[in-house]
């Protein structure tokens, strides 16, 4: 399994499942001889929730967002050549295109039972303006494995925790130091074949000299494999903070829409109350009402008897 292959399979899990998974084939391609890979797919950054969602977007959608980029080919070449006509047209296919695939973005998230809030919305719309406006992002757009977002700053794409975008959004860093690392863990000739291979006096002045340098190097490299093993750690603890920021962004955003919902819920309350107090009001005003006219009729018939007392 080459790096793409890796990669294309990783990034088209759930974030949730992205570091276990990819850990996991890591320790699989370095046990297959593959350390070169190994390094590499451990380097890859879990996505967030809206890199996640942009990139099923992608796989889904490849066609619309390809049709986008092209899009933005066209609006580059018109505001080249100033024509405002065709901008204006241009801009106007821009909007029903991006609608679109936010309304596509809204179905992928509710079949994999994933929360499509405004903000999650607004960070696909992002990237999507990124691919627009920049075609290096729309090649990093197209190849659906982001681990963040992108934005575009005016000078290329980056993504959205300020990192220039990378088409499989590998860390170089943690790249190279994987690396580093398994070229360190590599068997180092013997002592015998060294020395074949020096002349032979230069054999004879540092074979003395060997057994220190050879335990300083073996230290060297057990220090360098430690230290390399706590970054892997720390970075690991790093991915899985932020993925724990996405989702609490997520529940901060469920909890405003509650507090919207009740706040409006309570509001409507509040006026069936006031309603309901009016009601009152006008149904006392309506009893006191008939009261006055049942005690008038009341003494209407009772005058009335009196009368025809009087004449009988």
């Amino acid at each position: 399994m080459n790096l793409d292959d890796a990669a294309d399979e990783l990034y088209a899990l759930p974030p949730d499942e992205f570091v276990e998974a990819r850990n996991t084939l890591a320790k699989r391609l370095k046990s297959e001889g593959a350390g070169d890979v190994a390094a590499r797919v451990k380097a890859l950054r879990k996505p967030t929730v809206a890199a996640w969602l942009t990139n099923q977007l992608v796989r889904q959608h490849d066609d619309d967002v390809q049709a986008l980029a092209d899009l933005g080919e066209r609006m580059r070449r018109a505001m080249s050549a100033m024509d405002g006509a065709a901008l204006r047209e241009l801009t106007a296919e821009r909007k029903k295109q991006v609608d679109g695939l936010l309304k596509a973005a809204r179905k992928v998230a509710a079949a994999a039972g994933q929360k499509a809030g405004p903000d999650l919305i607004e960070a696909v719309a992002a990237s999507l303006d990124a691919a627009i406006a920049d075609p290096r992002a729309a090649e990093v757009l197209r190849a659906a494995r982001l681990s963040h977002g992108l934005e575009h700053v005016g000078f290329g794409a980056v993504e959205d925790d300020g990192e220039a975008a990378e088409v499989i959004s590998l860390s170089e860093a943690r790249v190279a130091r994987g690396q580093r690392l398994e070229t360190t863990r590599r068997p180092r000739a013997t002592p015998a074949a060294e020395a074949e291979a020096e002349p032979a006096g230069s054999a004879a002045s540092e074979s003395a000299a060997e057994p220190e340098s050879a335990g300083d190097q073996a230290r060297a490299e057990r220090e360098l494999e430690q230290a390399e093993a706590a970054v892997d750690a720390a970075e690991d603890q790093v991915d899985d903070a932020e993925a724990a920021l996405d989702d609490q962004r997520q529940r901060l955003e469920r909890a405003q829409e509650a507090v919207e919902r009740l706040t409006e819920e309570l509001a409507a309350a509040r006026r069936e109350l006031e309603q309901a107090r009016d009601d009152v009001g006008s149904a006392e005003d309506d009893v006191e009402t008939a009261r006055r006219a049942s005690e008038a009729a009341r003494r209407r018939r009772r005058e009335a008897k009196q009368q025809l007392s009087r004449l009988t």
